[in-house]
């Protein structure tokens, strides 16, 4: 079981997203933006992995991206968002993105990665 933050400002997508993370064995925590995510994160140490869009008010998630790696490095950032472009994208693969979901996308797609993230880590 892994315990993964959603990060995402559309309520619906975030309740879906820790729904299907909960069905398939993972805790789920919330939060609706970057500046969220940044208290989640610090009152949760045990969080694994943050699933962040992009495009968010208050802190975007290119803009708490590299807030996160510089707070907690071993923490895996999946990007979910419909909006991405090539120098976004070389940014995030600098602050150690691997994986980038582009909306809309199949739900096992996320389990599969997060499961490769729980092999690659020896867990």
């Amino acid at each position: 079981m892994k315990k993964i933050l959603v990060v995402d400002d559309d309520d619906a997508v975030r309740e879906v997203l820790s729904a299907a993370l909960i069905h398939f064995g993972h805790e789920a925590y919330k939060a609706s933006n970057g500046a969220e995510a940044i208290d989640v994160l610090k009152a949760n140490p045990e969080i694994e992995i943050v699933i962040l869009d992009l495009r968010m008010p208050v802190m975007s998630g290119q803009e708490v991206c590299p807030l996160i790696k510089n707070m907690r490095p071993d923490v895996e950032i999946i990007i979910s968002s419909g909006f991405i472009d090539e120098p976004v994208l070389r940014e995030l693969n600098n602050h150690g993105v691997k994986y980038i979901l582009h909306k809309p996308y199949p739900l096992p797609v996320l389990d599969e990665i997060i499961n490769n993230h729980s092999s690659r880590q020896g867990m």
